[in-house]
């Protein structure tokens, strides 16, 4: 299956402004069962099988921070878009019986390698799957994520010349829990192979990155991504 989308989010982490973009799909399940998923900026390969235990590489495009539409944060430090790599083990159930429900829940662990920011981003997940129609597909899923030091004051820090320059305080945030997520999704078959499908994406962002300056004075910790998509399925 491949699809693209188009949807709106925030310019940055903890900001208020907003920006649209599309990002492509892909899910594809090769003749040995190897199974490579592709969600807009996030990327993954199993090497492990289609239901139970699940392993491999993975991928992300952390977007970075660069001609804001806030002045304010326009004068802090930019940062660059980069590329994440790193792993994830995960588990997937599907009930066979009744219901054709599916269940997932994983870790992945990406890090920068001090590319941009240094120490690592560990990610906690499940998800929920449910067919309510013949034709369409509810899910809802849920997150946490830790990150080291580095990344927090990469992505909320405030530096003394970005101090200087903006008129926020100097702040410089630890390692922690950075987020937590939630989400709601819908999938629609139009045919045999188009697929139509929306999803609303929650983050909240907590621990000492909730306290920068640049989400308390200058943004929101209430994260919202929302977007609307159409894929083709060869089978």
């Amino acid at each position: 299956m491949f699809g693209v989308g188009v949807g709106s989010t925030t310019q940055y982490a903890g900001g208020n402004e907003r920006m649209i973009g599309v990002l492509p799909g892909l899910r594809y399940t090769s003749e040995s069962g190897r199974l490579l998923e592709w969600y807009g900026p996030y990327a993954q390969f199993n090497f492990g099988s289609l239901t139970g235990f699940q392993y491999g590489p993975a991928v992300s495009l952390r977007l970075g921070r660069n001609n804001v539409d806030d002045a304010v944060v326009a004068r802090i430090h930019e940062i660059d878009t980069t590329v994440e790599a790193g792993g994830f083990i995960s588990y997937e159930y599907i009930h066979s019986g009744g219901i054709p429900y599916r269940l997932r829940g994983g870790i992945n662990v990406l890090t920068n390698a001090g590319i941009v920011y240094g120490g690592a981003r560990v990610s906690a997940t499940g998800t929920f799957w449910v067919p309510v129609h013949t034709r369409m597909m509810l899910g809802l899923g849920m997150g946490l994520t830790w990150v080291s030091g580095s990344f927090n004051r990469t992505y909320f820090g405030v530096t003394a010349e970005d101090s200087a320059a903006s008129g926020l305080p100097v702040y410089t945030p630890g390692s922690g829990l950075q987020q937590g997520t939630g989400w709601l999704g819908a999938i629609y078959r139009i045919d045999k192979h188009w697929h139509a499908g929306a999803m609303v994406y929650y983050q909240r962002i907590t621990g000492s990155a909730a306290d920068s300056p640049i989400v308390t004075q200058r943004g929101t910790r209430n994260q919202v991504t929302y977007g609307a998509g159409i894929a083709y399925a060869w089978r």
